[in-house]
C-alpha cells in the first residue's frame, strides 16, 4: 500500500469475534486516537459511560493515514447495511482510498488446517486487491445475514473495497483466527504490531469484553442464519 495512501478498516462482531478482537488489538497495539463516534441510528442500542462522560458503541479511531471503525455491539442486517453506509460517507469525508472489513469464516467442527486469510472483491473494481495482496480466492460458501448487507452496501461503491475473511473454529474468541487476521491485515497497511504477547492481551480484552462476548454469543443462538461460512472440506 502507498504510503500516503489512507485506508478504512471496519470491523463489528462477527463470527468467532475475529474482526472486532482483531481490530482492538490493532488499536491498542498502534496507540489509535479516538477522535469520536459513528452515529448511524437515530437511537442508540447502547452507551458506556467512562468519568462521567457518555461514549457511543461505534467508535472511530486514527493514526497517520490508517483509519478504523469499530462496533462493540452485534449488528443485524439492517442495522449492518447503516453502518456501512455511514461509513462510506466517512471514507469520502475523508479522502480513504481503501477499505478494509476483517471477519470470521465459520469452517466444519473438523476443520484442522491453521486459519487462512482469504480475500473477497465487494466490488469490480476490487478484484485486482486481490492479487496484490496475494489473498487466496473463497473456492465456494454462503453469505448470509450482516455479511451480505455488508455487500450490498459496497457493491456500487467506487472505492476498492475488500472482506477480510479467516477462518475459524466454533469458539468464542478463536485466539488463533485473530492471530492469523491480524498478521495478514498488518501485511496489508504495512504496519507492524507485536503479535508474542497476543494472549496477555487477549486477556484483558476478554475481561474488557465480557458483555460483547455474551451479546455474541446470544446473537448466533437466536438466529438461524450463519453470518459467512463454507462447507466441510473446503480450504
Amino acid at each position: 500500500m502507498n504510503s500516503d495512501e489512507k485506508v478504512l478498516i471496519i470491523a463489528f462482531p462477527s463470527a468467532e469475534l475475529v474482526g472486532a478482537f482483531a481490530i482492538s488489538y490493532l488499536v491498542s497495539q498502534l496507540q489509535m486516537e479516538d477522535i469520536g463516534e459513528l452515529e448511524f441510528t437515530k437511537i442508540s442500542p447502547s452507551y458506556v459511560i467512562k468519568k462521567g462522560e457518555i461514549y457511543g458503541p461505534v467508535r472511530t479511531y486514527k493514526k497517520d493515514n490508517i483509519y478504523a471503525i469499530l462496533s462493540t455491539i452485534p449488528l443485524n442486517p439492517i442495522s449492518t447495511y447503516d453502518l456501512i453506509t455511514k461509513s462510506i460517507e466517512f471514507a469520502k469525508n475523508n479522502d480513504i482510498k481503501k477499505i478494509i472489513i476483517p471477519r470470521g469464516l465459520e469452517v466444519d467442527q473438523n476443520y484442522k488446517i491453521e486459519p487462512v486469510s482469504y480475500g473477497l472483491a465487494a466490488n469490480k473494481i476490487s478484484k485486482s486487491l486481490l492479487d496484490k495482496y496475494n489473498l487466496p480466492l473463497i473456492p465456494n460458501g454462503a453469505i448470509l445475514g450482516a455479511d451480505a448487507s455488508v455487500i450490498s452496501a459496497l457493491k456500487n461503491f467506487e472505492i476498492p473495497s475488500i472482506i477480510l475473511y479467516t477462518t475459524c473454529r466454533m469458539m468464542l474468541p478463536d485466539d488463533d483466527a485473530i492471530i492469523k487476521s491480524i498478521k495478514t491485515l498488518t501485511d496489508i497497511i504495512n504496519v507492524k504490531v507485536e503479535t508474542e504477547k497476543f494472549e496477555e492481551r487477549l486477556e484483558k480484552i476478554n475481561k474488557e469484553n465480557q458483555k460483547l462476548i455474551e451479546q455474541t454469543k446470544k446473537y448466533f443462538e437466536n438466529t438461524s442464519e450463519s453470518a459467512a461460512s463454507v462447507p466441510p472440506g473446503v480450504a
